[in-house]
């Protein structure tokens, strides 16, 4: 079994484009396992009257709050078709901090990553998560090219 991290945010289509990457790698469907992980970006603000115990409580129930996104549910549907194995996760915090904690403790074989599309200037740096994933992680990092219209 080859068990990939597919972390996914909310734009669908660069969701959908990983999926692709996986149907490109070498492996019968059946062969792979996929770890979906979505990570929330948690709510951050100095305590006030109410103390740090509001924020904290928000954190918990982020979920709740905002809901899943259809780009996890679209990645689900579409590896479901294709009859890859997954599960889901989901987790509030740092993106890169989360992808990488999860990948080392589930012991992924790789980490399957979607890019934006940059400007000329963009170029030449990738997104703080992106970088931050390739520079620290102890397991290859497939990365997506973006679609021509993203």
């Amino acid at each position: 079994m080859y068990h990939v991290l597919l972390p996914v945010d909310i734009e669908s289509k660069r969701a959908l484009s990983q999926v692709d990457i996986l149907e490109s790698l070498p492996a019968d469907p059946a062969e792979i396992e996929v770890t979906l992980l979505h990570v929330y970006e948690s709510v951050d603000a100095p305590a006030d009257e109410a103390g740090s115990t509001v924020i904290d409580d928000i954190n918990e129930s982020i979920e709740e709050l905002r809901g899943i996104p259809d780009s996890l549910t679209d990645v689900e549907a579409r590896l479901d078709e294709l009859g890859i194995a997954h599960n889901r996760e989901l987790h509030v915090g740092d993106a890169a901090e989360a992808i990488l904690t999860v990948a080392a403790d589930r012991d992924v074989e790789a980490i399957v990553i979607g890019m934006r599309k940059r400007s000329p200037v963009g170029k030449a740096l990738f997104g703080s998560v992106s970088q931050t994933i390739l520079l620290n992680a102890d397991q290859p990092v497939i990365v997506g090219k973006p679609s021509e219209d993203e």
